[in-house]
């Protein structure tokens, strides 16, 4: 079964765009082909539609590892960054009466 899940998914699926509707128009063809009987059908659905969000995250992830990564690489300031040097200016601020 995982073999037709992962079928599945390499078959024009993508991550990113499957849909509820799209998987089961999957599925109904693979039932269509004999690979999935109707009875496991919701099985197979729920299985590939995990996958699908799994492997979103996953990406998701990744891509923010990629940002971050390349936001230190080239030196821009984080919010957090920034944030605390909103934090100092006030503290500063409030020390010299200027409010």
């Amino acid at each position: 079964m995982l073999d037709i899940i992962k079928k599945s998914i390499y078959l024009g699926l993508g991550a990113a765009t499957a849909t509820k509707e799209k998987v089961e128009s999957l599925v109904d063809e693979l039932i269509e082909k004999g690979q999935v009987t109707r009875e496991q059908k919701p099985g197979v659905v729920k299985d590939i539609l995990d996958r699908v969000e799994e492997e979103e995250k996953r990406l998701s992830d990744k891509i923010k590892s990629a940002v971050e990564k390349t936001i230190a690489e080239v030196g821009l300031p984080t919010k957090q960054d920034l944030q605390e040097i909103k934090d100092r200016l006030q503290k500063l601020e409030k020390k010299l009466g200027i409010e």
